[in-house]
């Protein structure tokens, strides 16, 4: 019978290749990495991906990412998200934080359950007032420490801002269609570049006052979490261009 998924993602489904107390290891995948919860912790592992906008294509990139993984996570979830972890051994018969040459890394995380995450607490009817003021405290709190772009950095000047738009209309062109959804393809590429010339100046602005931050860009209910009475922000990830953000 073929394997589902990679000999060392298998692999890695054994409770036997942990060396702390695992009884069942779940996996979770996403678009761009597998994530395998086993007993108290998850070990994220980046998939060998080259998507344009992310490129994870070779082994010291997916190392590199994962230690920016790490390092931009504990400013927000220092609890959470606890060490780049290098896989020794074989594919087949791999060892977590082996002392072998690497032949993969992953994000060591502390699990938690997944009712706190703020999408379930929400679902339940039990997210309250009191969790959103603990919320916005915590935004305010992270926006203001953390690292502004200064003019040498392409971020948030107007080009930087624009190029990832054009990406994303060569990537649907190449995709192909019928005529009338290439022809609303091209009425909104023009629109794109009419608003593009109409913002460039106040975006522009915007980075000489300081408001173009390494900030999280992906605070939704579900990359949120209770933990001991706080409400804490994960899954910041970094890809090709700086995770800088207004």
């Amino acid at each position: 019978m073929t394997a589902i998924h990679p000999p060392l993602i298998e692999a890695l489904l054994d409770p036997a290749r942990y060396d702390h107390p695992v009884e069942r290891v779940e996996l979770e995948e996403t678009h761009i990495s597998w994530v395998l919860l086993a007993g108290a912790y998850a070990y994220k592992i980046k998939k060998p991906l080259d998507l344009g906008f992310l490129d994870f294509s070779t082994l010291e990139r997916r190392r590199y990412y994962c230690a920016e993984e790490l390092r931009l996570n504990r400013r927000l979830a220092p609890g959470l998200y606890l060490a780049v972890v290098p896989i020794a051994g074989a594919p087949h018969m791999p060892v977590l934080d082996g002392t072998g040459a690497p032949i993969e890394y992953a994000v060591k995380m502390r699990r938690f359950p997944r009712e706190t995450r703020l999408d379930q607490v929400l679902a339940r009817g039990g997210l309250e007032p009191g969790h959103i003021d603990l919320l916005a405290r915590e935004l305010a709190e992270f926006h203001a420490r953390v690292a502004v772009a200064g003019p040498e950095s392409p971020f948030g000047a107007p080009e930087a801002v624009y190029a990832p738009m054009r990406e994303n209309f060569e990537q649907i062109r190449r995709r192909g269609g019928d005529a009338e959804d290439l022809g609303r393809l091209a009425q909104l590429e023009a629109w794109t570049a009419r608003r593009y010339v109409e913002l460039a100046d106040p975006l522009r602005a915007r980075k000489r006052a300081g408001f173009i931050r390494e900030c999280h860009g992906d605070a939704h209910l579900a990359n949120m979490v209770l933990l001991d009475g706080d409400v804490v922000l994960f899954f910041l990830h970094r890809v090709q261009r700086e995770p800088a953000l207004d």
